[in-house]
């Protein structure tokens, strides 16, 4: 197998795992909008903030689906993880607290409980394949979601 090349089976765990971002994004956008939780100011403030870095939507799609996820994959899933995990050495309670960790990140009530979800479904993407590139694709898919149905 060629390590430069992505295989078949490869691009289709990447897009089984990017439907799964997707999905669970979508799914806890609308749980959070019926719930009633995206109407409390704790919500509105950070998507506020996303909109005002640019009336381009090129721009807020480079930061928010691709430069954001990739930060956030390298310190929370790469270096937190791996700490955790091996520290702790029970991978349950690294993905945990890793994710716990992501969602408190993210500072606002609302938005620490969407990320603390989402951050689940993520991590343990990572642990489950041990590769950056599927938590990466999670994310991208989760945040490109979240972005679409803010701008709509």
């Amino acid at each position: 197998m060629n390590n430069r090349a992505f295989t078949l089976n490869q691009i289709k765990l990447h897009a089984i795992w990017a439907l799964i971002g997707a999905l669970s994004a979508l799914a806890l956008t609308l749980i959070f909008n019926a719930t009633g939780l995206t109407s409390l100011e704790s919500f509105q403030e950070p998507e506020s903030r996303l909109l005002s870095i640019s009336s381009e939507t090129a721009i807020l799609i480079m930061v928010y689906c691709f430069a954001t996820p990739l930060v956030e994959e390298i310190l929370f899933r790469f270096f937190l993880f791996n700490f955790l995990n091996r520290h702790i050495k029970r991978a349950a309670i690294a993905i945990i607290l890793t994710a716990a960790l992501f969602g408190i990140y993210h500072l606002h009530p609302v938005q620490a409980l969407y990320g603390f979800l989402m951050g689940l479904i993520i991590t343990y993407s990572y642990y489950r394949h041990r590769t950056l590139s599927i938590p990466l694709v999670v994310h991208i898919a989760a945040n490109a979601v979240a972005l679409g149905y803010t701008l709509l």
